[in-house]
């Protein structure tokens, strides 16, 4: 029985790919730096919901776009159910970010 290999031992980084980009851009060498075993890859940053109102009103206007789409656009049933799946998850969130908010 043939062994697999492991998956991705090493991994190189979005913020090692961001940092490369910026020294070639700068005209400095763009060698890319050694990847790190998958087991030192630190973990994402948590963000918080309490980003700001910019947030919430990008949410809010995605939101009046999807019911414009909703009452004025022609879709299969499929797309609309779809649609409305995505608007009922918006305003979910939009009642979660207001509800924070309304705390701090």
């Amino acid at each position: 029985m043939r062994q697999r290999r492991q998956r991705l031992q090493e991994r190189v980084t979005i913020g090692d790919l961001a940092k490369a980009y910026d020294r070639s851009v700068s005209g400095k060498s763009t060698r890319l730096p050694a990847p790190r075993p998958a087991a030192s890859v630190r973990k994402p940053k948590v963000f918080t919901v309490s980003q700001g109102d910019v947030r919430l009103s990008r949410l809010k206007s995605r939101a009046d776009g999807i019911r414009f789409a909703l009452q004025y656009e022609n879709q299969t049933a499929a797309q609309s159910k779809v649609l409305r799946q995505i608007l009922q998850n918006l305003e979910l969130a939009i009642r979660g970010m207001e509800m924070t908010l309304r705390d701090q």
